[in-house]
């Protein structure tokens, strides 16, 4: 630490005690009042708790609560709903599996197609290849019964 220099009233220059750091800011009489960057402080110490904003909740604490509302109101809704679904619910789940029957019995059909141009070509099907052939019918039928 630098000692201190200090002058007398003679003019003579004297050695004073090292004395404790004090930043800029506090040297020279009080500073400038500065508006603070924590609005809970007051003479230097943090206070929580002590906003204007006491009663208001956080952002967080906002967005639960209506995530707890939004899920109460369907809990609700839910209770509030038939147990057995209506025909007319129904109704697209029993089209859309019949699209899907008749998708794959086509495929089926595109295949059979293929296998006879082999047969054509002279190549020689294995057994389970000439059953496949042999069900063409009872597909067509099937897709006719399911289009209707």
């Amino acid at each position: 630490r630098k000692a201190v220099v200090s002058t007398q009233s003679t003019g003579e220059i004297a050695a004073a005690k090292p004395q404790a750091y004090r930043p800029p800011s506090s040297r020279h009489g009080q500073a400038a009042a500065t508006r603070s960057l924590m609005p809970n402080v007051s003479d230097g110490v943090y206070k929580p708790g002590s906003d204007a904003n006491r009663n208001q909740l956080s952002k967080q604490a906002q967005k639960n609560q209506r995530k707890r509302e939004n899920r109460s109101k369907q809990n609700e809704e839910q209770q509030q709903k038939p147990a057995e679904p209506t025909m007319q619910e129904l109704q697209p789940t029993i089209v859309d599996e019949n699209q899907k029957k008749i998708k794959n019995l086509r495929k089926k059909l595109n295949q059979i197609e293929k296998l006879k141009e082999q047969v054509k070509q002279g190549k020689t099907l294995e057994k389970n290849q000439m059953d496949k052939i042999a069900t063409e019918n009872d597909l067509i039928a099937e897709i006719k019964r399911l289009e209707v």
